[in-house]
């Protein structure tokens, strides 16, 4: 009785746990909305704040409809139990959703960056349903809920590989389908009928807000502690059964929590160290923007093994992921990609260097903390994710180009989003003196 009791009271403060780290994690859409448009120019910053609210209203809604249950697997998750609400366990179902939507939030906001400045907002919402509908929750029933991956054993704890790499790599495939901004490079090369790059001589097109961006990143560290934290006991006390003892669920607590609050630290400062000193040998001085993509890259890449990597890991994957940052923007440069915002730098590389570091450190230490890691399994999915991510973005962003609802129009691009999608400009004192060089 007294164990009973021990673990309704341990229940309750988890509930109270998942609304205030998914509030974290839903806060992160205005980190977000912050760090991409201050690193546009002025005349498309309207444009991001719409595709946020985009995320928002569209995502809840199709998470809602039916992402949910795709992404559970279980098919009476269709409207949340609309029908027959009080079937529902709302601490098992609902607080699930509500932590698992906010992760649906996020990943789907990736690619918004990468292609920013010359994507249609109509094309964006088609983007969103597909994204939040149906992608996302597919693989995340692969590797998350009841899907083969998980029974295999596969290993994501916080989503650096599920959340960050999925829609890091389909933000690379939307950037590579969409093409270059027409500043960007001096001539535009349509290797086929799908694949646009850059030729030419590239051109730096700054954007409009150095302290705008970095108050984004600074909103995103801190929300970074309820993704990453927040993922402590999310599949071991959702479903408690009379097996679960209340100390049990105490040692998961005392156990993972310290270290997953120490591991995100560690690699943030490692983060921001590699691109700092990355950014500096490179570009020959040290540069604010790589820097803050760098806090956010460590993070990034600590997600997968947040729950059982060793700190002194942590920090070394940190700087790995940061230090390559600019690297991988001279490179994309070098290709003809033109990633606006540097989102895979940070999502796409961090999140593959996050699932790759789990599995070497499940060979350094198989069982840490109650995780069991094997590489063959880590590299197994990471494959499949490729794969199925590829296939995905290649099949909505190559559709919507087909359709003609892809890329906006030349004269569109060169008037700036916020006027031509949106009619209100972010700096409405700049139209006067010539839409067109605002």
């Amino acid at each position: 009785m007294v164990d009973i009791l021990a673990r309704d009271i341990i229940l309750i403060i988890y509930t109270f746990w998942l609304i205030i780290t998914g509030i974290l994690v839903f806060f992160m859409q205005a980190g977000f909305a912050f760090l991409e448009s201050g690193q546009v120019r002025s005349k498309n910053a309207t444009h991001v704040y719409m595709k946020i609210c985009a995320n928002i209203g569209i995502g809840t809604l199709v998470w809602w409809l039916f992402g949910f249950a795709i992404f559970s697997g279980n098919w009476n998750y269709c409207l949340l139990g609309v029908i027959d609400p009080s079937s529902v366990d709302n601490l098992n179902v609902y607080g699930h959703w509500f932590t698992m939507w906010g992760f649906c939030l996020v990943s789907c906001s990736i690619a918004s960056g990468a292609i920013a400045e010359r994507f249609s907002f109509k094309a964006y919402l088609i983007y969103v349903v597909l994204y939040c509908g149906f992608m996302y929750p597919f693989f995340g029933w692969m590797a998350w809920s009841a899907g083969p991956l998980m029974r295999l054993g596969y290993v994501d704890y916080a989503g650096s590989v599920v959340v960050h790499f999925q829609g890091g790599l389909t933000a690379l495939i939307a950037a590579m389908i969409v093409g270059p901004r027409m500043e960007k490079y001096a001539r535009t090369n349509k290797k086929s009928w799908l694949f646009e790059f850059g030729r030419g001589e590239c051109y730096t097109i700054p954007g409009h807000n150095v302290s705008q961006m970095m108050l984004g990143v600074f909103i995103l560290c801190v929300c970074f502690y309820g993704f990453n934290v927040g993922s402590v006991l999310v599949g071991t006390l959702c479903e408690p059964t009379a097996n679960v003892t209340a100390r049990e669920m105490i040692h998961v607590l005392a156990n993972d929590l310290p270290t997953t609050t120490i591991n995100v630290t560690m690699s943030m400062a490692g983060g921001i160290l590699g691109a700092m000193f990355g950014g500096w040998l490179m570009n020959k001085k040290p540069d604010p923007l790589t820097t803050g993509n760098g806090a956010i890259a460590g993070m990034v890449s600590i997600c997968a093994g947040v729950g059982f990597t060793h700190p002194g890991f942590a920090i070394m994957v940190g700087i790995i992921s940061g230090a390559i940052i600019p690297l991988v923007v001279k490179s994309l440069d070098k290709i003809g990609i033109d990633d606006t915002v540097g989102t895979c730098g940070v999502h796409c590389t961090s999140g593959a260097i996050g699932g790759i570091a789990t599995g070497v450190m499940g060979l350094i230490r198989p069982t840490y903390h109650g995780v069991t890691c094997h590489i063959g399994i880590q590299a197994l999915g990471f494959i499949i994710c490729i794969a199925y991510a590829c296939l995905c973005a290649i099949i909505i962003f190559g559709g919507l180009k087909a359709v003609g609802l892809g890329r906006v129009s030349e004269e569109d691009e060169a008037m700036g989003l916020d006027i031509a999608d949106h009619m209100t400009p972010t700096y409405p004192e700049f139209v006067s003196g010539g839409i067109k060089g605002y």
